[in-house]
């Protein structure tokens, strides 16, 4: 099941601490947006997707994919969000989710108990992806508490008349 799968992925970074506990048990019911963002995550395409931006944020840069800055991890977070799905299959992810920032990012991994990323980085390409499903699973439950308490702008972001952006 999907909550199985958000389990997996959190513990992955190795969630022990009581609050971690009590946001897990917060993912119980997911909205739609969360939905379907799940579908993309649990898809080949995500998994193209990041290698394809993780491959790009590393050029020029000798890798081991161990201990993977938290440069790398933003710089492709950020570049993942170019691959969202769109359409009437894909649904309008990419005009109800912004595109991620660093603090943004941050936050997330703090959110959940993660260890600081600054010293030692990621420790592996598995604790990698499951940031990145972390990050894009928040902004999801971002955006279905955004249309659940603000409909009008979540149905004008809908519509594309928004454009959601980190940059200003």
């Amino acid at each position: 099941s999907r909550y199985c799968w958000r389990l997996i992925c959190l513990n992955r970074l190795c969630v022990r601490s009581f609050h971690s506990l009590f946001i897990m048990a917060d993912l119980v019911e997911p909205g739609p947006i969360v939905r379907e963002m799940e579908d993309w995550l649990s898809s080949g395409d995500f998994d193209s997707a990041w290698r394809e931006c993780y491959d790009r944020a590393c050029r020029g840069q000798g890798r081991s994919d161990r201990n993977i800055s938290q440069d790398i991890l933003f710089q492709t977070a950020i570049d993942i969000h170019g691959s969202l799905p769109d359409g009437p299959d894909g649904g309008k992810l990419p005009s109800l989710i912004p595109e991620p920032d660093a603090e943004f990012i941050r936050g997330a991994m703090e959110q959940i108990g993660a260890e600081d990323m600054r010293e030692a980085g990621l420790r592996d390409l598995e604790h990698f992806e499951a940031a990145l499903v972390i990050v894009y699973i928040q902004l999801a439950h971002c955006a279905d508490l955004l249309a659940n308490q603000m409909p009008e702008v979540s149905a004008a972001a809908a519509a594309g008349h928004l454009v959601p952006s980190s940059h200003g």
